[in-house]
């Protein structure tokens, strides 16, 4: 469907033969010698009428191209208005003059004023017919267009929504603490209900959240330590987490920045009671900076690289600046733009 048919090498071959024969055929008809194909049947004349319906089509065809190389016009309404009359004018001019030369050249007389009007007239209504074959292929692939495009946005629609509800969801994490919450349940069911009410904070965050475009720094802050309390029962309070963030409330994020961050440090670190993982969060600029320090595990984990692709899709539509990651010496930073938003901007949310 990216080609019209009338650049098709089939049709530009096809159509003026077939064209010819039927303006042959209708010429014997109007002059009433149609019985009289037999006796008065000529090639030439047959040749002629094909010759024509080539430079017919073909002339129709080039100013076809010239017209949607002029951004201009192939964007204005009036498009068709402006074809058919280019297309016609050209196609009757070369059609008059070829036809008025082979009268003269091969026959020795100028073409009679009855004879060329019947021919123009002719070749008047295929360029009518054309320009209609044309245009209804042409607004079909346009509508044919429109409805790819908006396939494509409904399924990249789904393919984000079912995305963004896994990562909601984060199945690592929520297999992980019923793992830990099964071995602790047998040997302290204290520290088993305090798990479980960490485990149920933390995810009651994610589905408050998940349709809100912007919450505060201090929401992002108190889900953070949720989430830090939680894992620490699976690494033995080796996670600590440091603020150092004025004016928290002005503050916002993308729901769920801190928490995707922090899992994706978790999980990328080797972490032990010798080496714990320390987490620092300041204000840098127009950046909200979280700080760690570097101890990769050998193989990287594959989610966090597309919900760091995710957070950055998402700040690009609240922020001309980037979620950037750096890693510098033995140090991680990552960065997230901080979003100022104002009372009554923040109302309308």
């Amino acid at each position: 469907m990216n080609k019209l048919f009338i650049h098709h090498a089939f049709f530009r071959l096809l159509a003026g033969l077939v064209v010819g024969v039927m303006v042959y055929l209708l010429i014997l008809l109007i002059n009433n010698t149609l019985g009289n194909i037999n006796t008065i049947f000529s090639n030439e004349e047959l040749y002629v009428c094909i010759g024509l319906s080539y430079i017919s089509f073909e002339s129709m065809r080039l100013v076809e191209i010239v017209l949607k190389r002029i951004q201009s016009v192939q964007g204005d309404n009036r498009l068709i208005f402006i074809q058919t009359i280019a297309t016609l004018a050209v196609s009757l001019l070369l059609v008059s003059f070829a036809i008025s030369f082979y009268f003269k050249l091969r026959l020795g007389f100028s073409i009679g004023s009855s004879e060329l009007n019947l021919f123009l007239a002719i070749y008047f209504f295929v360029g009518i017919l054309y320009n209609l074959l044309y245009f209804s292929q042409y607004y079909l692939q346009l509508e044919n267009k429109e409805l790819i495009t908006q396939e494509t946005k409904l399924r990249e629609k789904v393919d984000a929504d079912f995305f963004s509800f896994r990562n909601d969801i984060n199945p690592d994490l929520l297999y992980e603490s019923l793992e830990n919450l099964i071995l602790t349940v047998h040997h302290d069911s204290y520290r088993a209900e305090e798990q479980i009410d960490y485990l149920a904070g933390v995810y009651r965050y994610m589905l408050l959240n998940r349709h809100k475009e912007l919450v505060s720094y201090r929401e992002e802050l108190d889900s953070a330590k949720n989430l830090l309390a939680l894992l620490n029962f699976k690494y033995r309070d080796c996670l600590k987490l440091q603020s150092n963030v004025e004016d928290e409330e002005r503050i916002h994020l993308l729901p769920g920045s801190l928490m995707i961050t922090i899992d994706a440090a978790v999980r990328n670190t080797l972490i032990s009671e010798k080496s714990p993982l320390n987490i620092l969060i300041y204000q840098e600029d127009e950046y909200i900076v979280l700080q760690h320090q570097l101890n990769d595990k050998l193989v990287p984990h594959s989610a966090s690289i597309d919900s760091f692709n995710r957070l950055q899709r998402g700040y690009s539509f609240f922020s001309d600046h980037t979620f950037v990651q750096v890693k510098a010496g033995n140090q991680n930073y990552i960065k997230f733009p901080a979003i100022g938003v104002t009372q009554t901007v923040e109302e309308t949310l």
